[in-house]
């Protein structure tokens, strides 16, 4: 066996902004191989029977799914693991700060309503250990996980550091160019990339992006450093322009103005357009 051998799932899925109009997206996930399986998030819904026909495509039994470690707890990132966890009972983590939101889908709903929300998530499930700042656990013999706290997209954003292996899976602590602006706090977001510019990474595992090696690191993280700038000046800009900002005319004209199609615009991205306006 190819010990700690990483494996990286792409989940496709769309959300529906309408009956007439739906977005293609992916997430990424991860499994990392030992002498058991550990998942780094676990996709959408729909994620549950690619994750378990990869399992035994590689020899294993879908019980060989020993944890599963979410980086934070937005949709396309929880939305299969009440499945895996009736399937397999293994243990879940997650960041302390979002665990609620984990084990309470409706609450999350309720105060962040992502469109399609329920077509992406299976249901609530208990997390098993709520994760706090840089505790590490073993998997196995030679698979130590760190967890990092990389907040700014979420409140608890957490990225897990392989040790062994010098890589990092990262979520989404890192927004690349061109992608929907989805963020609580600008600071905090500018603060991740700076926490993960230092970590000695030897691969990057983002939940938006294909694997990046050493060489490539700093480039992406001073284009996303460029791009967050750029949506916080934008927004600024456009604020001046209403005597209330928070409108969802106000989340148009910044989706306008970066390139984005304005019929995105919903409460959640309005949040993101109004955290660039906090001092």
């Amino acid at each position: 066996m190819n010990f700690g051998k990483i494996h990286l799932l792409k989940i496709n899925f769309e959300i529906p902004l309408s009956p007439q109009i739906s977005i293609p997206r992916f997430v990424n996930m991860f499994v990392i191989e030992g002498n058991k399986l550990y998942l780094i998030d676990a996709g959408v819904k729909a994620a549950f029977d690619i994750i378990k026909s990869f399992t035994a495509e590689i020899g294993h039994d879908f019980s060989a799914v020993q944890s599963v470690f979410l980086t934070h707890s937005h949709p396309d990132h929880i939305g299969a693991a009440k499945h895996i966890r009736n399937a397999t009972n293994c243990t879940f983590y997650a960041p302390q700060a979002e665990s609620n939101w984990v084990e309470d889908i409706e609450e999350q709903f309720r105060n962040r309503p992502v469109p399609g929300f329920h077509q992406l998530v299976a249901g609530s499930v208990k997390v098993n250990r709520k994760i706090t700042a840089f505790q590490e656990i073993e998997l196995e013999k030679g698979l130590t996980l760190k967890a990092i706290p990389t907040p700014g997209h979420s409140v608890g954003s957490t990225s897990y550091y392989l040790k062994e292996q010098n890589v990092l899976f990262c979520g989404d602590a890192i927004l690349l160019p061109g992608e929907i602006p989805v963020f609580e706090d600008v600071k905090a977001y500018l603060n991740t990339l700076e926490t993960i510019s230092k970590l000695k990474v030897s691969t990057l595992y983002s939940a938006w992006d294909k694997p990046r090696e050493t060489n490539e690191i700093p480039d992406i993280l001073q284009k996303s450093k460029d791009y967050i700038l750029n949506i916080q000046k934008v927004a600024k800009n456009k604020a001046k322009e209403f005597k209330n900002p928070a409108t969802m005319e106000f989340c148009q004209a910044v989706l306008e103005e970066l390139g984005q199609n304005k019929a995105l615009a919903n409460p959640l991205l309005l949040k993101s357009c109004l955290a660039c306006l906090i001092v």
